[in-house]
């Protein structure tokens, strides 16, 4: 009998990347092959099990011919990198990354080295506008909330009413 939460292969989890605690997917490690394939690359900086950092000219060319509208797995093959090896998330991540830099204003940085903190030089980005808080329009008209208000003070009253005639009936016997 089929397990019916399995998705995608033969076996419960068949096809998926291993999740995260902090919510992202791991990649899949590098073999000793194409360790040594990127190593020996000229565009890239380092390059560990799961993790390849690029250099800054690569970063360069790279981001230039993405803005001339090449495809980013193209780009990686013109330059003698395997797309096969590096996988689709992996490339779209790197230039993921090129688009967050420059939409900062930055300037790439060699390999691994991580990004300047905002530079208190530069002038503060403007802030998005805010929408006005309109809340909820009312779901009846004025007029009908005072007409039910009256109603429920006059039901109000008969209840009081109704209450001291059968306290009186039950004083009565």
């Amino acid at each position: 009998m089929a397990n019916s939460s399995n998705r995608g292969g033969s076996r419960p989890g068949a096809g998926r990347k291993k999740k995260n605690p902090d919510g992202t997917y791991e990649h899949a490690a590098f073999s000793a092959e194409q360790l040594k394939e990127l190593t020996d690359s000229p565009h890239v900086a380092y390059v560990s099990s799961k993790t390849v950092s690029y250099t800054k000219a690569f970063k360069d060319a790279a981001w230039q011919r993405y803005c001339d509208g090449v495809d980013p797995i193209q780009i990686f093959s013109e330059v003698g990198l395997n797309p096969e090896t590096l996988g689709r998330a992996r490339i779209l991540g790197f230039f993921k990354l090129l688009r967050q830099a420059k939409g900062r204003g930055l300037e790439f940085t060699e390999g691994n080295d991580p990004y300047p903190d905002d530079n208190e030089d530069a002038p503060p980005l403007p802030a998005p506008p805010r929408r006005a808080n309109k809340g909820h329009p009312p779901l009846m008209s004025e007029s009908e909330i005072n007409h039910l208000a009256a109603k429920v003070a006059y039901m109000s009253q008969e209840i009081e009413f109704i209450k001291k005639i059968i306290f009186a009936e039950k004083k009565g016997k």
